[in-house]
C-alpha cells in the first residue's frame, strides 16, 4: 500500500491574521512605521500541526500612543479574532479564500513595558487552527 504524502503548504498565519486584522488598523510582522505609531504587529511565536491541522501561536500586539488607545484597540482585534471561524479572508498569493477552523485566546491582552517613552502596547497570545487549502 502506498501513502501519498500531502505536500500543500499550510497558509502564513501572520498573513491570515494581518490581511484579517486590516481593517482596524495598519497591519505587519514588526512596529508600525506610520507617524500615528498606531498598529497591530502580528508574530508567530510557536504551535504545532498533526499532519492535517496547523495549530499555530501568535503573539498579536496593539501599538499606540494612548494607554487607553491600546486597551480598546487590543478588545478590538480581541472580539475581532473570536469571530474568525468560518469567515472567507482572503490572503495574497494564497490560491483561494482561507478559512480558519478557530481562535483561542491563549492570553488575553495585557500591557507590556516599550523601550519607546511615547509609544504604549498591549499584547495578547492567541491559538488558531488551519488546514491546508483543499484543491
Amino acid at each position: 500500500m502506498v501513502v501519498e504524502l500531502d505536500e500543500t503548504l499550510y497558509p502564513n498565519v501572520e498573513d491570515v491574521l494581518m490581511s484579517f486584522l486590516s481593517p482596524l488598523a495598519e497591519t505587519d510582522t514588526e512596529p508600525p512605521t506610520d507617524d500615528d505609531g498606531i498598529g497591530i504587529q502580528i508574530n508567530r511565536v510557536g504551535g504545532s500541526d498533526d499532519g492535517i491541522t496547523d495549530y499555530p501561536r501568535v503573539s498579536v500586539i496593539c501599538h499606540h500612543p494612548d494607554p487607553r488607545g491600546a486597551s480598546k484597540l487590543a478588545r478590538r482585534v480581541q472580539q475581532r479574532l473570536q469571530n474568525i471561524a468560518g469567515n472567507d479572508i482572503e490572503v495574497d498569493d494564497e490560491p483561494k479564500p482561507v478559512c480558519v477552523d478557530f481562535c483561542r485566546t491563549d492570553t488575553p491582552p495585557e500591557s507590556e513595558p516599550y523601550e519607546n517613552p511615547d509609544q504604549r502596547r498591549e499584547i495578547a497570545y492567541y491559538v488558531l487552527g488551519l488546514q491546508r487549502p483543499r484543491s
